[in-house]
Order: structure tokens, then C-alpha cells, then sequence
């Protein structure tokens, strides 16, 4: 009978019945070497994401011996199924992660199971204790939590900008404001926190871009990542610098006035309009609201329309008001001149006798700009209708003509003009034809054409450019190479 006894540390007796000496039984003992009996499979410390998988195999040299799994917390693993559990495979037991947590990270242990191996083999195998571990180390990659792309402020308050970076190694945080970078050491107002940064009464000119960058660096590498988010500051209604509280507007009986209010705030304001103590409404008036502006039109029937108009501009942090007193002016005349000065394939070039005043503080009667209305002659003949011509406005300036452009080569136009004053627009003149010229060749399109009159040094200097000087040069290019040809 032979009886096999395991020795774990490294050697291996077999016992047996060897010889009989004086009726008695001689017991002789024979050892050997032998090669681990607990193997993992692999066995190398490894670093991992969270979220990966991994399997850890234990083998025995005696695939009678029993083993068994413990965790971080020496707890015995037993579950077959699950995030983290194990698989007998008759000659070894696998440990299974099929997501990597966080909480996976330290010392995982393969013991062989003294009792489960006595049971299972009714005490033919006994086994000391043995152990073998596996250090698992878990990397978190950088990730951004509870972190918005759009964050708000109350102007005069203290804000948070909140940017809760997570990773394993920790990763270093910096912050960058419109893409310059911030420096905290150096600033008061700035506060490097936890999950953010702080900014002491923050003020409109806070309001931007803020990037919060991480890196993080372990022993298999680095990486970088960032997050922008918009921060948008509250505050009340503010007029713009430039327009005062009260102002005046102009208008004539028989005319449109349109009346502008604007007001930045943040979140945008609600606009109001009244006249004389009493609320004007979209039902009995025309108005246009946009973002962060409102215009009321009032066609003016009768001198009761002129007066003190109100406009109100309200969010939940304040209100702001602005007054335009609505005056009696003159309508303006229409320009006396109307006259073509150049053309080319896409411009036209008109001359309305322009004429700025210099009169401080300005007459509201005097001529501040001018209306153009064109369109090609084909269009208008279809329609009979100026509704769905070009519109295009310009400031009067002393002496200055006005340049249509963009238009197209070879082409009729109807135009008529109309003069602006504080007090609105004067009558259209009468419409005039005139017509753009065709392309050229040799480059020539654009240019002033040589059939265009100079009627003033500007003009012929213009002129000389744009069509004397290019047809010269075409001139003794062609010349050159007909000389060239005749002497070769």
C-alpha cells in the first residue's frame, strides 16, 4: 500500500513499504525537487484601465488539491457569475474580471483549500496552507464630472465655476481664460478649488471661455485632457454707453418713424413701450422685438402722434428705462442732382450733389444720408413692382458719389434715389435706365471704360489707372511682338 504526502515547501517524500527486518516493517523515505506547486498564469503585476477585463489562472501540480480566490479584503470569492467571479476548470481555478473597477486595486490571493481538498479525497491527499498573490494595479482615465459646458453667474456675486476632474494617478488641473492662461498666485479674484475654480464679484468682462486642462502621468504613460465651458454672466438691463437716457427723434405728418430702444442684459429683457402714461401693445402698434433691442413704428396721421414715448426694459435682476421725445420735423427734398459719373461691368458710380452740414449742434432738417433703390429692368417688368428691389443706404460726406456694386455685366438698371433727414426719407426722384458694360478682355473687366468722360483730377487719375495705363501696356506687348516677329 503507498500513501502520497504533498510537501508544499518545495519537496516531495513518497513513503512506502521498502523491506522486513526481524519480523518488523523498515520504513525508508526518498526525496526529490519539484517546481512550484501554486502557479498564476500570468504572473506579471499588470496595470489596467477601469472597465477592462482580465483572467488570472491558478493551477496546482496535484489537480486532486482544492483552491480557492480571495480578494483585497480576504474575503473568499465564490460567486461563478458576475463583474468578478471564478470558473472551475477541473486542473485550475480562473478568476474573472469582466470590468475593472476602481476598488479592484491590491492583493489577490490563490490559496489551496485545506478542508474542501481532505473532504473531497475522503483525507487520501493532506495539504498544508499555501499562498500565492497577484498585485492588481487599476488606472482611471481622466474624466469630467458634473461638469456643464454652459455655467452661470450673478454679476457682483462670488461664482463657482465647477469642473470636477477624476482619474487615477490624481490628475494636475490648470485653467485658461480665452485661451490665456490664468495665474492664481498672482491674482485675488482667483481660487483654485477641488472640483473648480472661485471668482470673487464677478463683473461682465468675466464672462467668457474657461478651459480646464488635466494631465495625468503614471509608469505607462501620460494623457491630456480638457474641458471649455461658457460661462455667462446675469446681470440687469444697461443701455449702451454711447445712447443717453432721453433723446429726441424727428418725424412729419404723413410719415414712418421707427423708434429704437436697446438694452444688453443677461438673461435678455423684456421690452415695453407706453406713451402718455398708457401701455402700447402689439395689438394696437407695430413692434419688433430682438434679443437685446425693440422698435416701435408709428405712422404718423395727425400732430397728436408727436411726444414723449416710453421704453422699458426688464429681467428678474432690474429694470432700465430710456425716453425719446418724438418731435415735428420737416420732410426733406429730394436730391436736385442725379447723374452718372462711371461705369464699369459690375459698378455704378452716381452723383446726387452731396453736401454735409457742419452746423453744431446738427438741424434736424439738414440732408444726413441717402436711400438707393435698383433693379435690373427685365425684373421690374415683370412685376411692375420696386418690392423686390436692392436696397442700399450710405451717410452724405462733402462732395462724395456713391458707388453701386456687385452688380451684373451687361445689364440694364432702374434707379431712383431718395434723401434722408432726421425726420425721415423725402419723395423717390425719378427713375433713371442706366446700363453696366460687358466684361472685357485682357483682364479688362471692372475697369472704367474708355468711353467714360473725367471731369475732374480724381477722376482722370482714376481713369489713367484703370483704362489708359492697361491699354498701353496691351498696346506694346502686341507691338514688341510683332516687332519680334519681324526680326526673328
Amino acid at each position: 500500500m503507498e500513501l502520497l504526502i504533498v510537501d508544499y515547501y518545495r519537496v516531495a517524500t513518497r513513503v512506502c513499504c521498502a523491506s522486513t527486518i526481524n519480523g518488523n516493517q523498515q520504513i525508508s523515505k526518498r526525496t526529490e525537487p519539484v517546481s512550484d506547486a501554486l502557479k498564476l498564469t500570468p504572473e506579471e503585476e499588470t496595470a489596467h484601465f477601469v472597465n477592462q477585463s482580465r483572467m488570472v489562472t491558478c493551477t496546482h501540480t496535484n489537480q486532486e488539491v482544492k483552491l480557492k480566490w480571495r480578494n483585497p479584503k480576504n474575503v473568499v470569492i465564490s460567486e461563478t457569475k458576475g463583474r468578478v467571479h471564478i470558473e472551475d476548470k477541473g486542473d485550475s481555478l480562473s478568476l474573472i474580471f469582466e470590468a475593472i473597477a476602481r476598488s479592484d486595486q491590491g492583493n489577490w490571493t490563490c490559496e489551496v483549500d485545506v478542508e474542501g481538498t481532505a473532504a473531497s479525497t475522503e483525507g487520501r491527499v493532506t495539504v498544508p496552507a499555501l499562498r500565492k498573490s497577484f498585485k492588481m494595479i487599476v488606472y482611471e482615465p481622466i474624466s469630467f464630472r458634473d461638469t456643464s459646458t454652459v455655467q452661470t453667474a450673478v454679476e457682483d456675486k462670488d461664482a463657482t465655476i465647477r469642473c470636477e476632474v477624476k482619474g487615477h494617478p490624481e490628475p494636475s488641473v490648470s485653467w485658461y481664460f480665452n485661451g490665456q492662461p490664468l495665474f492664481f498666485s498672482n491674482n485675488g479674484r482667483y481660487s483654485k478649488l477641488a472640483d473648480g475654480m472661485s471668482i470673487k464679484k464677478v463683473v461682465q468682462n468675466d464672462s467668457g471661455e474657461y478651459t480646464c486642462k488635466a494631465f495625468q502621468i503614471s509608469a505607462t504613460g501620460s494623457s491630456f485632457e480638457e474641458k471649455t465651458i461658457r460661462l455667462n454672466i446675469k446681470h440687469k438691463p444697461y443701455l449702451p454707453a454711447w445712447k443717453p437716457s432721453v433723446s429726441d427723434a424727428y418725424g412729419y405728418v404723413g410719415g414712418v418713424v421707427n423708434l429704437t430702444c436697446e438694452a444688453t442684459a443677461e438673461p435678455p429683457a423684456n421690452f415695453s413701450w407706453s406713451a402718455n402714461n398708457k401701455k402700447l401693445t402689439p395689438k394696437s402698434h407695430i413692434i419688433y422685438n430682438g434679443r437685446h433691442v425693440s422698435m416701435l413704428q408709428i405712422m404718423i396721421k395727425t400732430s397728436s402722434i408727436f411726444g414723449k414715448y416710453k421704453c422699458e426694459a426688464k429681467n428678474e435682476l432690474g429694470t432700465v428705462t430710456q425716453e425719446i421725445h418724438l418731435k415735428e420735423g420737416t420732410k426733406p427734398d429730394p436730391p436736385s442732382l442725379f447723374q452718372l459719373r462711371g461705369v464699369n461691368s459690375d459698378t455704378l458710380d452716381i452723383d446726387v450733389g452731396a453736401t454735409k452740414s457742419h452746423d453744431i449742434p446738427p438741424d434736424p432738417t439738414t440732408v444726413i444720408g441717402y436711400r438707393f433703390e435698383l433693379m435690373p429692368t427685365d425684373e421690374y417688368l415683370k412685376s411692375r413692382s420696386w418690392d423686390r428691389a436692392s436696397r442700399r443706404d450710405f451717410d452724405v460726406a462733402d462732395g462724395a458719389t456713391y458707388l453701386l456694386v456687385q452688380l451684373i455685366p451687361d445689364t440694364k438698371y432702374l434707379i431712383r434715389v431718395a434723401a434722408r433727414n432726421a425726420a425721415g426719407l423725402s419723395d423717390w426722384t425719378e427713375v433713371k435706365e442706366f446700363s453696366t458694360h460687358p466684361l472685357q478682355p485682357h483682364g479688362t473687366s471692372g475697369s472704367t471704360v474708355a468711353n467714360a468722360k473725367p471731369t475732374d483730377v480724381c477722376f482722370k487719375f482714376v481713369w489713367f489707372l484703370a483704362v489708359a495705363l492697361p491699354t498701353a501696356l496691351s498696346i506694346t506687348h502686341h507691338r514688341f511682338a510683332d516687332l519680334t516677329k519681324g526680326r526673328f
